[in-house]
């Protein structure tokens, strides 16, 4: 078996609801290729591959390899359970076993079973009864299982076959319920001006079914996809019923019968909290990083070695441990020019940012598949979290910033110092924004402006400005224990 993992859904799953994971992880797909050899007699047979996922697109499956024509497929979803056994076999022949309470002697009854799961109806040689209202413990015996049930899910093929033959087949399909993301963790060098970039593929397997030792790839990149109805899997509970006292045997009250048995238990849902499912390990060592390839307009991942994702589980594996990254520490503020400030307002922090600068000649030059990043600095020998942030695909050769968090000894205070009207559909704003840094060391401080208004030109600026995620970004050194005032000039449409 192999398997290749496929992205769906927006956002890191640390940063989405329950509702939300549940729907990230319908969108997440996995592709499963078996490969079985088998020996076919000449004739008609049915090819049945037991243990497919649980979540198995139909359309989607192939088989080839085939020494004939397929004559029909069929997916056999209906799991074996209490339910399921009951509901098939009505109209059946089955035994009900009865144990008698006092001396432990069991007899044995044939019966027809008449109506089920939701309250089980017998008819046997003295009436009809219910199942489990007797006041004695009842059992009901079955010859065989009914055709089509199955302890797992399986996916069948009539085949004509012309001759013996040994085949090798290939079974390919589509599934849902298996997600992938990447995970990134930042470990600041203690003098500040570094850090160490290690990555994570996060496997998360939300489906009941296994893959066992499967040689592993994920795909980054966004696919156009179709929503499918997909028929899942489901074990039916057995429910008894009996009927009010006094109503099947007149002028007799029989004792009380006992309390119901509890339900069965189902397979459990995946438990989405943050963190993963029922199961979280973490694989791969810093030698064995998975391999990165191209894949079309997409990229590919590699894991070094066959891996197990079990049912329910979250599986990591490293794919990135990039030492020495250069980056820089800045602190942002937006300034709003469509707005009027307070002079009396508490002045905003400023924005933590760290950015880096996707090169080789900085430390990184590779695909960075979006996630979630975790940031640590050392205090006094000790790492301590310092942060964490969703990421956007980072493609080579592309800068990004990570924001991190708020600076309590950076602040900044802007106000609106003139306003007036250039004619009657042109409004002009002067404004003044101080900087302050409360730090021991010199600081980089970015003042951002919106420029998505209509008509919006910059009339006076203290420095050339920059471009940054759509608006003009201007840049200032402020010394430790420092102050700096910027002057700003801006027109747009009324």
């Amino acid at each position: 078996m192999a398997v290749t993992l496929y992205r769906g859904g927006d956002g890191p799953f640390q940063a989405l609801e329950d509702w939300q994971r549940e729907e990230a992880m319908a969108k997440g797909l996995i592709q499963v290729t078996e490969t079985r050899s088998v020996f076919l007699p000449a004739g008609r047979h049915t090819l049945r591959f037991d243990g497919v996922a649980d979540a198995l697109i139909p359309q989607s499956a192939t088989v080839e390899g085939l020494p004939g024509p397929t004559v029909e497929r069929n997916y056999d979803y209906a799991l074996l359970s209490p339910g399921t056994l009951v509901e098939r076999s009505l109209g059946q022949a089955v035994k009900i076993v009865r144990t008698n309470r006092r001396t432990g002697r069991r007899t044995e009854e044939a019966a027809t079973l008449r109506q089920g799961p939701e309250g089980v109806v017998l008819q046997t040689a003295g009436g009809v009864e219910a199942l489990g209202c007797s006041g004695g413990a009842e059992a009901l015996v079955f010859d065989k299982v009914p055709a089509g049930l199955s302890d797992k899910p399986a996916l069948s093929t009539v085949v004509d076959v012309a001759a013996p033959t040994q085949a090798t087949l290939t079974l390919s399909y589509l599934a849902i319920g298996v997600n992938w993301q990447a995970d990134y963790v930042a470990h600041i060098h203690p003098d500040g001006k570094a850090l160490d970039l290690t990555g994570w593929l996060t496997l998360v397997n939300a489906s009941g079914t296994s893959f066992a030792d499967a040689p592993t790839q994920a795909v980054a990149g966004r696919l156009a996809r179709e929503e499918v109805d997909v028929k899942r899997g489901e074990a039916k509970r057995l429910a008894r019923g009996c009927w009010p006292m006094d109503t099947t045997h007149h002028g007799r009250r029989l004792a009380p019968p006992p309390p119901p048995a509890p339900p069965m238990m189902m397979a459990p849902a995946p438990a989405m909290m943050e963190g993963g499912l029922d199961e979280v390990v973490v694989t791969g060592q810093r030698a064995k990083l998975a391999e990165q390839s191209e894949l079309g307009d997409y990229k590919l991942y590699t894991l070094p070695e066959p891996v197990t994702v079990a049912a329910r589980q979250t599986k990591q594996v490293a794919f990135l441990d990039q030492k020495d990254v250069a980056f820089q520490r800045l602190y942002v503020f937006q300034l709003d020019t469509w707005n009027d400030y307070d002079d009396a307002d508490d002045p905003p922090a400023a924005q933590v940012v760290l950015r880096l600068d996707n090169k080789p000649a900085e430390g990184l030059g590779k695909p960075l598949p979006s996630g979630a990043l975790a940031v640590f600095e050392t205090a006094n020998g000790r790492p301590a979290f310092a942060g964490e942030q969703a990421m956007r695909d980072v493609p080579v050769g592309q800068p990004f910033d990570l924001a991190i968090g708020e600076a309590m000894d950076v602040r900044i205070r802007p106000r609106l110092v003139a306003e007036q009207d250039r004619r009657r559909d042109r409004v002009r704003k002067v404004y003044e924004v101080d900087l302050a840094n409360a730090k021991t060391v010199p600081i980089a401080v970015e003042v951002r402006t919106p420029t998505d208004r209509s008509g919006f030109k910059i009339i006076a600026e203290p420095a050339a400005h920059d471009i940054r995620d759509g608006a003009a970004a201007w840049r200032f050194s402020v010394p430790p224990n420092g102050r700096k005032t910027a002057r700003f000039v801006v027109e747009y449409d009324d």
